[in-house]
Protein backbone atom coordinates (compact mmCIF):
# COMPACT_ATOMS: atom_id res chain seq x y z
CA UNK A 1 0.00 0.00 0.00
CA UNK A 2 1.51 3.27 -1.09
CA UNK A 3 1.82 6.16 2.00
CA UNK A 4 0.15 9.28 0.63
CA UNK A 5 1.12 12.71 2.42
CA UNK A 6 -1.35 15.22 2.03
CA UNK A 7 0.06 18.81 2.73
CA UNK A 8 -2.64 21.49 3.24
CA UNK A 9 -1.40 25.18 3.65
CA UNK A 10 -4.56 27.24 4.80
CA UNK A 11 -3.88 31.33 4.33
CA UNK A 12 -6.74 32.96 6.07
CA UNK A 13 -6.63 36.94 5.94
CA UNK A 14 -7.90 40.01 7.59
CA UNK A 15 -8.19 43.67 6.33
CA UNK A 16 -6.68 46.19 8.24
CA UNK A 17 -7.05 49.17 5.94
CA UNK A 18 -8.05 50.23 2.74
CA UNK A 19 -5.93 52.92 1.02
CA UNK A 20 -6.68 55.04 -2.25
CA UNK A 21 -5.96 51.28 -4.89
CA UNK A 22 -4.86 48.94 -2.57
CA UNK A 23 -5.27 46.87 1.09
CA UNK A 24 -3.10 46.30 3.89
CA UNK A 25 -4.00 43.09 5.09
CA UNK A 26 -3.08 40.34 7.66
CA UNK A 27 -2.55 36.91 6.71
CA UNK A 28 -2.09 34.24 9.01
CA UNK A 29 0.31 30.91 7.33
CA UNK A 30 -0.65 27.55 9.28
CA UNK A 31 0.27 28.14 12.37
CA UNK A 32 1.07 30.97 14.27
CA UNK A 33 3.14 33.21 11.69
CA UNK A 34 1.42 37.05 10.58
CA UNK A 35 2.10 38.52 7.44
CA UNK A 36 1.32 42.09 6.59
CA UNK A 37 0.50 42.09 3.01
CA UNK A 38 -0.19 45.33 0.61
CA UNK A 39 -2.80 43.67 -2.19
CA UNK A 40 -3.91 45.74 -5.13
CA UNK A 41 -8.26 46.11 -4.57
CA UNK A 42 -8.53 44.34 -7.73
CA UNK A 43 -7.17 41.53 -6.63
CA UNK A 44 -10.63 40.84 -4.20
CA UNK A 45 -13.43 39.77 -5.96
CA UNK A 46 -15.95 41.76 -3.71
CA UNK A 47 -16.12 45.02 -1.74
CA UNK A 48 -13.93 45.04 1.34
CA UNK A 49 -13.75 47.02 4.06
CA UNK A 50 -11.64 47.46 7.59
CA UNK A 51 -12.11 44.23 9.30
CA UNK A 52 -13.58 41.92 6.49
CA UNK A 53 -11.79 38.28 6.32
CA UNK A 54 -10.41 36.48 3.43
CA UNK A 55 -9.23 33.55 2.47
CA UNK A 56 -7.11 31.62 -0.50
CA UNK A 57 -8.54 28.71 -2.00
CA UNK A 58 -6.41 26.21 -4.26
CA UNK A 59 -8.01 24.14 -7.31
CA UNK A 60 -6.89 22.59 -10.39
CA UNK A 61 -3.20 24.66 -9.55
CA UNK A 62 -5.17 27.94 -9.58
CA UNK A 63 -4.59 30.29 -6.44
CA UNK A 64 -8.10 32.49 -6.01
CA UNK A 65 -8.94 35.02 -3.01
CA UNK A 66 -12.46 34.60 -1.82
CA UNK A 67 -13.69 36.86 0.46
CA UNK A 68 -15.50 35.30 4.16
CA UNK A 69 -14.18 32.58 5.81
CA UNK A 70 -13.44 29.08 4.39
CA UNK A 71 -16.30 26.57 4.19
CA UNK A 72 -15.91 24.10 7.09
Amino acid sequence: MKNIGISVLLLIGIIDSVEEDFAVTEITMSGEEILTVELPLIFFPCEIKEGDLFHFEYSDGVSEIRCGEPDA
